[in-house]
């Protein structure tokens, strides 16, 4: 009988040793690829909304805004505009009709000189309809337009996304398609010009053979990594330094 127990004993040991150790390594994988983000990817959407709006009360104007998602939120745009003075208005997880919310106390509150706006992909991931998705970023335009009219702006198309991009857990993809991220992709040109805003074409940039986002720049196919941020920098910077708007 105390052997038997013994043998219970070693393998509740080995079972717990596994999990802990199955849970550190998805931790490490984890923040090898969000690194500092990692945490503050989990805050609450309106949490952080309520903080850009209140740090904007002593935020100096005149600045470039970059105003999107994760995908804005986990550029460190310090790093990759250092020429450029700029604030990060990203939140993780927010939608189109997120930004038409907050786009008058995150962002016009500060009179940016210049705005770079990236949203969309989430509500795809919800399975907004396209309609919808356009809809709110021509209302967000409109806004930017009417309150800033002197603002440069800048739109870039939604990324591709890559589902197959491995380890499977780390996949964020969920129902977002690269069918959906074109429709709204062909959309975008047509309302940048009714409001003198400038397309950006990021998507071709990042994109395989087979249309989907090349795994050489994405963690877990849907954020990019630095290599990802490296080639959309130097695309944006091609319109962020020039002194006259197209």
């Amino acid at each position: 009988m105390g052997e038997y127990y013994k043998r219970i004993i070693r393998s509740i040991i080995c079972f717990y040793v596994s999990v802990i150790t199955t849970v550190v390594i998805i931790f490490f994988v984890y923040y090898d690829a969000y690194g500092k983000y990692m945490t503050t990817m989990l805050k609450p959407q309106d949490e952080k909304a309520q903080y850009y709006t209140e740090l904007n009360k002593t935020q100096e104007h005149g600045l470039t805004v970059f105003f999107g998602d994760s995908l804005t939120e986990l550029c460190d745009t310090e790093k990759y505009y250092p020429d450029i003075p700029n604030v990060n208005r990203g939140i993780s997880g927010d939608t189109t009709s997120g930004m038409l919310k907050r786009v008058e106390d995150n962002v016009i509150a500060i009179q940016p000189v210049s705005v770079v706006f990236l949203g969309g992909i989430n509500d795809i991931g919800h399975g907004v309809s396209i309609e919808t998705v356009l809809s709110n970023i021509d209302k967000i335009l409109m806004q930017l337009s009417t309150s800033l009219p002197d603002c440069r702006v800048l739109v870039e198309s939604l990324y591709p996304v890559n589902s197959h991009k491995k380890p499977a857990f780390l996949n964020a993809v969920g129902i977002r398609t690269n069918e959906a991220v074109l429709a709204v992709n062909s959309v975008l040109p047509d309302i940048c010009s009714k409001y003198n805003a400038t397309f950006v074409n990021i998507h071709d940039l990042l994109t395989d053979e087979d249309g989907n986002l090349d795994k050489r720049y994405t963690m877990d196919g849907l954020h990019v990594n630095d290599k990802g941020y490296e080639i959309i920098t130097a695309e944006l910077n091609r319109y962020l330094k020039t002194s006259d708007r197209d």
